[in-house]
Protein backbone atom coordinates (compact mmCIF):
# COMPACT_ATOMS: atom_id res chain seq x y z
CA UNK A 1 0.00 0.00 0.00
CA UNK A 2 3.02 2.55 0.69
CA UNK A 3 4.70 1.63 -2.48
CA UNK A 4 0.89 2.40 -4.31
CA UNK A 5 0.81 5.94 -2.21
CA UNK A 6 4.25 6.83 -3.09
CA UNK A 7 3.68 6.34 -6.85
CA UNK A 8 0.28 7.78 -6.69
CA UNK A 9 2.17 11.30 -5.39
CA UNK A 10 4.88 11.20 -7.48
CA UNK A 11 2.43 11.14 -10.46
CA UNK A 12 0.51 14.08 -8.90
CA UNK A 13 -2.99 12.38 -8.71
CA UNK A 14 -3.79 12.91 -5.19
CA UNK A 15 -7.44 13.31 -5.92
CA UNK A 16 -7.68 9.57 -6.98
CA UNK A 17 -5.47 9.02 -3.69
CA UNK A 18 -8.67 10.84 -2.01
CA UNK A 19 -10.81 8.24 -3.94
CA UNK A 20 -9.20 4.81 -2.88
CA UNK A 21 -8.96 6.15 0.11
CA UNK A 22 -12.26 6.63 0.81
CA UNK A 23 -13.33 3.41 -0.74
CA UNK A 24 -10.65 1.69 1.72
CA UNK A 25 -12.78 3.01 4.79
CA UNK A 26 -15.56 2.26 2.92
CA UNK A 27 -14.91 -1.20 2.92
CA UNK A 28 -13.45 -2.01 6.40
CA UNK A 29 -15.57 -3.39 8.62
CA UNK A 30 -14.87 -0.91 11.47
CA UNK A 31 -15.81 2.04 9.27
CA UNK A 32 -18.70 0.07 7.25
CA UNK A 33 -21.15 2.71 5.47
CA UNK A 34 -24.53 1.13 4.02
CA UNK A 35 -25.07 1.67 0.31
CA UNK A 36 -28.62 0.78 0.72
CA UNK A 37 -29.75 2.42 4.21
CA UNK A 38 -33.31 1.01 5.75
CA UNK A 39 -35.81 2.14 8.26
CA UNK A 40 -34.32 -0.19 10.88
CA UNK A 41 -30.32 1.51 10.34
CA UNK A 42 -29.80 4.98 12.48
CA UNK A 43 -31.70 8.02 10.84
CA UNK A 44 -28.18 9.89 10.79
CA UNK A 45 -27.52 7.78 7.52
CA UNK A 46 -30.99 8.17 6.07
CA UNK A 47 -30.99 11.05 3.14
CA UNK A 48 -33.81 13.47 4.75
CA UNK A 49 -36.18 14.89 1.98
CA UNK A 50 -35.72 18.87 2.49
CA UNK A 51 -36.89 22.07 0.14
CA UNK A 52 -34.84 24.96 -1.10
CA UNK A 53 -34.67 26.34 2.34
CA UNK A 54 -32.66 23.42 3.93
CA UNK A 55 -35.79 22.57 5.80
CA UNK A 56 -37.57 18.64 5.86
CA UNK A 57 -40.46 19.16 3.43
CA UNK A 58 -43.60 18.98 4.94
CA UNK A 59 -47.39 19.43 3.57
CA UNK A 60 -49.50 22.79 4.36
CA UNK A 61 -53.16 22.36 4.29
CA UNK A 62 -55.28 25.71 4.08
CA UNK A 63 -59.07 25.95 3.41
CA UNK A 64 -58.84 27.28 -0.19
CA UNK A 65 -62.64 28.78 -0.06
CA UNK A 66 -65.94 28.07 1.10
CA UNK A 67 -69.09 28.54 -0.24
CA UNK A 68 -72.68 27.90 0.07
CA UNK A 69 -74.57 25.94 -2.21
CA UNK A 70 -77.72 24.34 -3.25
CA UNK A 71 -77.07 20.24 -3.22
CA UNK A 72 -77.74 18.99 -6.63
CA UNK A 73 -76.89 22.42 -8.83
CA UNK A 74 -76.04 21.84 -12.19
CA UNK A 75 -74.44 24.62 -13.55
CA UNK A 76 -76.92 27.78 -12.65
CA UNK A 77 -79.72 25.17 -12.19
CA UNK A 78 -80.95 22.48 -9.98
CA UNK A 79 -83.64 20.11 -11.22
CA UNK A 80 -85.55 20.06 -7.85
CA UNK A 81 -84.94 22.15 -4.51
CA UNK A 82 -83.22 20.41 -1.66
CA UNK A 83 -81.61 21.85 1.26
CA UNK A 84 -78.45 24.14 1.50
CA UNK A 85 -75.04 23.40 2.35
CA UNK A 86 -71.61 24.54 2.72
CA UNK A 87 -68.51 23.77 0.11
CA UNK A 88 -64.94 23.85 1.58
CA UNK A 89 -61.92 23.34 -0.49
CA UNK A 90 -58.91 22.30 0.95
CA UNK A 91 -55.58 22.48 -0.63
CA UNK A 92 -52.36 21.04 0.17
CA UNK A 93 -49.55 24.45 -0.64
CA UNK A 94 -46.79 22.94 0.96
CA UNK A 95 -43.62 20.63 -0.32
CA UNK A 96 -45.01 17.00 0.68
CA UNK A 97 -48.03 14.56 0.32
CA UNK A 98 -50.37 14.42 3.42
CA UNK A 99 -51.33 11.13 5.06
CA UNK A 100 -55.55 10.79 6.22
CA UNK A 101 -56.54 14.04 8.08
CA UNK A 102 -60.23 15.26 9.36
CA UNK A 103 -61.54 18.44 8.32
CA UNK A 104 -64.11 20.15 10.33
CA UNK A 105 -66.99 22.30 10.00
CA UNK A 106 -68.59 24.10 13.11
CA UNK A 107 -68.06 20.99 15.09
CA UNK A 108 -68.49 18.42 12.36
CA UNK A 109 -65.86 16.16 10.72
CA UNK A 110 -65.26 14.96 7.48
CA UNK A 111 -62.14 12.53 6.41
CA UNK A 112 -59.82 13.09 4.21
CA UNK A 113 -59.21 9.51 3.93
CA UNK A 114 -56.10 9.48 1.66
CA UNK A 115 -54.57 13.13 2.37
CA UNK A 116 -53.63 15.40 -0.48
CA UNK A 117 -50.47 14.89 -3.30
CA UNK A 118 -48.62 18.11 -2.98
CA UNK A 119 -50.74 21.19 -5.14
CA UNK A 120 -53.56 19.08 -4.73
CA UNK A 121 -57.12 19.87 -3.43
CA UNK A 122 -59.91 18.74 -2.50
CA UNK A 123 -63.76 20.00 -2.26
CA UNK A 124 -65.99 18.56 0.58
CA UNK A 125 -70.32 18.85 1.16
CA UNK A 126 -71.19 19.57 4.37
CA UNK A 127 -75.17 19.48 4.14
CA UNK A 128 -77.64 21.94 6.12
CA UNK A 129 -77.09 25.33 7.21
CA UNK A 130 -77.66 27.50 10.83
CA UNK A 131 -79.38 30.29 11.29
CA UNK A 132 -76.27 32.46 12.43
CA UNK A 133 -74.90 31.66 8.71
CA UNK A 134 -71.49 31.95 10.67
CA UNK A 135 -69.36 28.71 9.99
CA UNK A 136 -65.55 27.91 10.83
CA UNK A 137 -63.63 25.85 8.97
CA UNK A 138 -60.35 23.86 10.00
CA UNK A 139 -57.64 21.73 7.60
CA UNK A 140 -56.41 18.86 9.98
CA UNK A 141 -58.91 19.47 12.44
CA UNK A 142 -57.14 16.23 15.00
CA UNK A 143 -53.83 17.79 13.71
CA UNK A 144 -52.66 14.44 11.95
CA UNK A 145 -50.35 15.94 9.97
CA UNK A 146 -47.42 17.78 11.21
CA UNK A 147 -47.55 20.73 8.67
CA UNK A 148 -44.80 23.69 7.84
CA UNK A 149 -47.13 26.14 9.41
CA UNK A 150 -50.33 24.92 11.30
CA UNK A 151 -51.49 28.54 11.85
CA UNK A 152 -53.03 28.78 8.79
CA UNK A 153 -55.84 25.82 8.82
CA UNK A 154 -59.18 28.10 9.52
CA UNK A 155 -61.14 29.80 7.60
CA UNK A 156 -64.00 32.21 8.94
CA UNK A 157 -67.22 32.35 6.28
CA UNK A 158 -70.00 34.31 6.72
CA UNK A 159 -72.68 32.76 4.21
CA UNK A 160 -75.79 35.10 2.76
CA UNK A 161 -79.05 34.32 2.98
CA UNK A 162 -79.81 32.45 -0.26
CA UNK A 163 -82.12 32.68 -3.19
CA UNK A 164 -82.98 29.75 -4.59
CA UNK A 165 -81.91 29.23 -7.91
CA UNK A 166 -84.16 28.14 -10.77
CA UNK A 167 -85.38 24.68 -11.75
CA UNK A 168 -83.75 23.47 -14.86
CA UNK A 169 -85.82 23.68 -17.82
CA UNK A 170 -86.95 19.58 -18.78
CA UNK A 171 -87.23 18.48 -22.07
CA UNK A 172 -90.44 16.87 -23.23
CA UNK A 173 -90.16 14.51 -26.43
CA UNK A 174 -93.37 13.08 -27.82
CA UNK A 175 -93.61 9.01 -28.53
CA UNK A 176 -94.64 7.96 -31.51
Amino acid sequence: MKGFVKLMRNLKIQSVLGLLILVIVACTSKYKLPLNPTASEPSSLLVKSTSESGRPSQPDLIINFMYLEMEGRQGNCVNAYSPYGIRVQIKNIGSANTGPFFVGLNGILQEVKYGLLVGQSIELHFAGTISSGQYESIADANNQVVESREENNTFSFLAPTPTPPPLCATTVTATP
